[in-house]
């Protein structure tokens, strides 16, 4: 993803950096749409993509892609993992014994993991793995599997997570695992240096999400706002595309909120700058999140944000010292009073705007997470030097 590239560029700064790029040949969930037109036009251009990619270098970082084909997920996944593991592993252990890399910086458990903790085996080099998801999705999609998956940190010279709910939640697996980082993770956007100007005689809502998987919440969302739709003046904006679209605005109608609710589809990350600087209050309402970048960005643009209790990065704002609005997953009651709250307290907001923004600047940028990054790859091969 984006921030993958991001991360890769600022440690690229340091040292560098070669990057194993996977291009899957089956056509990703985000691009199918029942308007037949819409679905052919996503096809080609993704196809288009794909086949106009190459390789790259620049500076430090040199980017390679390779093409792999998979059977859909999750329902296949662990015969998926097998299949890559039997078809790429020469391949991709000839390209790190070529380029004398001193260690494997993995990115994602499933399913380049397992295939990476062979190939470092292999090469007598250290393995770090990047984990970027939440436990309780991960068994939520693969119940009878998630323990084969975790097991591929067992295997890990170093683990990094990306909030302290992220390493709390692999140390209750009981896992004979090594030393586990919190790293934070960086965002795009430049930090705004001017006041923020809310609305405060009509709220502007936003929310960034795929609309894809139930845990994400948006009808939660919608019925909050059904409940406060009579206390409050306010709209909301919706950026994402997903299969639960049609549901959401079906949702939304019998609700009769076609007035206050907008879907406005999948907008580019420029898009998604212009929709939060004109925007109030960012609401996250997704259970369980990993952690959910976007929340860093809002704060980037001085909004103040609502999220959910139990949420990786949510509650890792709140030990930052940002006073983030936490609410109970699954509780329109409690997100819908939240919001009235919040919108009619003019001092919180711009509080929270202004506090939001010294949190990005301190713990959320790029090069902080770089910098990090390459303290702990120093500090791994150094250890695993030592062993006998």
């Amino acid at each position: 993803g984006e921030f993958i590239l991001q991360h890769v560029k600022a440690l690229s700064a340091h040292c560098k950096v070669i990057m194993l790029v996977p291009l899957r040949f089956i056509p990703s969930r985000e691009l199918f749409s029942y308007n037949p037109v819409k679905l052919g036009s996503n096809l080609r251009r993704w196809l288009s993509d794909l086949l106009k990619t190459k390789n790259f270098e620049t500076g430090n970082l040199k980017v390679i892609y390779f093409k792999y084909l998979s059977l859909p997920r999750p329902f296949f996944e662990p015969i998926d993992n097998s299949i890559i593991n039997f078809f790429f592993y020469k391949k991709i252990r000839r390209i790190i014994s070529e380029t004398g890399s001193g260690l494997i910086y993995c990115n994602w458990i499933r399913p380049w993991a397992e295939l990476s903790s062979r190939i470092s085996q292999d090469l007598k080099i250290p393995l770090i793995i990047d984990h970027h998801e939440d436990v309780p999705t991960l068994k939520k999609l693969f119940p009878d599997h998630y323990e084969i998956f975790l097991k591929s940190f067992e295997k890990a010279d170093g683990i990094v997570v990306h909030s302290n709910v992220n390493k709390k939640e692999l140390i209750n697996e009981k896992l004979n695992l090594g030393t586990i980082t919190v790293n934070y993770l960086g965002q795009n956007f430049p930090v705004s240096e001017s006041r923020k100007n809310f609305n405060f005689r009509k709220v502007r809502l936003a929310c960034v999400s795929h609309l894809f998987e139930p845990r994400k919440n948006i009808d939660i969302l919608i019925h909050a706002l059904a409940l406060i739709k009579n206390r409050l003046d306010f709209e909301l904006k919706v950026a994402g595309e997903g299969s639960l679209k049609p549901d959401y605005i079906n949702l939304r109608n019998k609700l009769q909120l076609e007035n206050e609710i907008q879907f406005i589809g999948e907008k580019s990350q420029e898009q998604v700058g212009e929709i939060l600087e004109n925007s109030d209050i960012f609401i996250l309402p997704s259970y369980p999140e990993a952690f959910g970048i976007v929340m860093i960005e809002a704060l980037a643009k001085g909004l103040p944000v609502i999220s959910c209790k139990g949420n990786g990065g949510a509650e890792e704002l709140k030990q930052t010292g940002y006073p983030i609005i936490l609410v109970s997953p699954n509780s329109p009651e409690e997100l819908g009073e939240a919001i009235v709250d919040l919108s009619q307290d003019k001092s919180r907001m711009e509080s929270m705007s202004l506090k939001g923004k010294e949190i990005v600047k301190n713990y959320f940028s790029w090069k902080k997470n770089a910098d990090d990054t390459y303290e702990l790859i120093k500090e791994t091969i150094k250890n695993f030097n030592r062993k006998p």
